[in-house]
């Protein structure tokens, strides 16, 4: 028989755990005759859809939980002193999922006449296996969210759409495809359950997103669907947007820097989950206006201590989150440090989630121009940011770069949906509006590059649509 005062005792705050709060000397007499059971990495526990009477608490090693199908990606990891099998124990019910061994475990097996003699001596083990009820349903509700947002068809795809990616009838029904929009949605769906995993103390789904990151790296690398959806102007700011904006941005940046595979996946997953230290922050220090607050200040510390608990495989991803705030010439946080100390995916990502914060509202500003920003970094700010990822910068996204409103010498008002890296000042423009400021009923595009007589004379903010002309 195990030690499981000492096994309790480290897993007593776990939320999840099915002693807590109980006699640990009067448990172990309770549990004194059930078995050991050993089981060696891949072994399955439990399978779906058949019969089991017995409940297992974790004493060692991690197990992993799939729906469906073994080949499908686990949905949850179980850490020590976590248990298995609860559901059918209490319903009777067949198995609705699998459960594997992610490495070599050890587990203490109950059968149903002794987790019910507890239950009835310790009403608080009745609590216990209603709060693990409870998070294992707000997990589930999390899984179908990303499977709606992944899944939904094309006649539910306006039922499901999110403010985030409206910007008009022309960008989703003509510019973008509904594969492309549910990878943003699907993406969106993770940053949320990441964050909501750290909240609950649960394991990150770190494969999820490297999965994610490959879909976004093959998509971008195919189209500008994805650059036209991060860049789109009219979004509401929401933490989960934000990173999976900054994290398409940042990869096609890293395209152009034309880094390695193995950079480019590090790059999107870290963008992806940079801001994960907000889940130890308040949500009421989110939408402060003003000054960015010390606590809010600590969001990359944060991070990195959170992803530093990942296997040492990781390393580097708790290092990039934690330097997204450092800039090249020391000033900036939290360590201030410079140059060659700072890891160029860092860089990268540093640079992409300014230019996404700036291109769209905050609760406490209106967003600036895409040309404002970049006359700022080329001409004004040039010492914060690497000169060559600046110049790969202009070279990803030119002056006008996606989703930038213009107002073109003839009057007329466009939207520039595609650069042109040798032409930074001759984008193609969708004209919306014509020069008496009347919005046209089929848009037509003008590639400035092949028309001389036709330019822009400023951009605009989205704000300034119904009254600029």
């Amino acid at each position: 028989m195990p030690n499981l005062k000492k096994l309790l005792e480290e897993h007593e705050q776990q939320s999840s755990s099915l002693f807590r709060g109980v006699n640990l000397k009067s448990v172990q007499k309770l549990l004194k005759d059930c078995p050991i059971q050993e089981l060696d990495r891949g072994d399955v526990l439990i399978s779906a859809g058949r019969p089991h009477h017995f409940l297992y608490l974790l004493l060692s090693g991690r197990l992993r939980i799939h729906l469906k199908k073994l080949t499908l990606n686990p949905i949850a990891i179980l850490e020590p002193g976590e248990v298995a099998g609860e559901m059918s124990v209490i319903d009777r019910q067949a198995a609705s999922a699998f459960v594997v061994a992610h490495e070599d475990c050890r587990l203490l097996v109950l059968d149903e006449k002794t987790i019910w003699c507890i239950v009835e001596s310790y009403p608080i083990v009745a609590r216990n296996l209603l709060l693990i009820l409870s998070q294992r349903l707000r997990q589930g509700n999390v899984l179908v969210e990303a499977s709606l947002l992944e899944k939904v068809s094309e006649q539910e795809l306006e039922e499901f759409q999110p403010r985030e990616i409206q910007e008009s009838k022309w960008l989703l029904e003509k510019e973008v495809e509904k594969k492309t929009v549910n990878l943003y949605r699907s993406t969106t769906a993770y940053v949320l359950d990441s964050i909501r995993r750290v909240e609950a103390k649960k394991q990150l789904n770190i494969k999820r997103g490297e999965a994610l990151v490959k879909r976004l790296i093959k998509s971008i690398s195919e189209s500008a669907a994805l650059l036209l959806l991060a860049t789109d102007r009219i979004q509401e700011f929401a933490v989960s947007t934000h990173s999976v904006n900054a994290a398409i941005l940042s990869l096609r940046l890293a395209q152009t820097l034309s880094s390695k595979r193995k950079t480019l996946l590090q790059v999107g997953l870290a963008a992806l989950l940079h801001e994960i230290g907000v889940a130890w922050l308040p949500k009421r220090l989110l939408h402060q206006p003003g000054q960015v607050s010390p606590q809010v200040r600590q969001r990359p510390v944060y991070g990195a201590k959170i992803l530093g608990h990942l296997h040492r495989d990781y390393d580097w991803l708790a290092q990039i989150v934690g330097q997204v705030y450092e800039r090249e010439d020391g000033r900036g946080f939290p360590l201030g440090l410079e140059g060659g100390e700072i890891r160029e995916e860092a860089k990268i990502l540093g640079l992409m989630d300014v230019f996404e914060a700036c291109i769209h509202d905050r609760p406490y500003r209106n967003a600036l121009t895409g040309y404002q920003l970049l006359h700022e970094l080329t001409h004004s700010d040039t010492t914060s940011f690497s000169n060559h990822i600046v110049k790969a910068m202009l070279h990803s996204f030119s002056l006008y770069p996606y989703n930038e409103y213009v107002l073109l010498n003839t009057d007329e008002l466009g939207r520039v949906v595609a650069v042109n890296p040798e032409f930074s000042l001759r984008p193609l423009v969708k004209i919306l509006y014509d020069k008496e400021g009347r919005p046209l009923e089929e848009p037509r595009e003008a590639d400035l590059a092949q028309n001389s007589l036709l330019f822009i004379v400023k951009a605009i903010s989205y704000h300034e649509l119904p009254q600029v002309l």
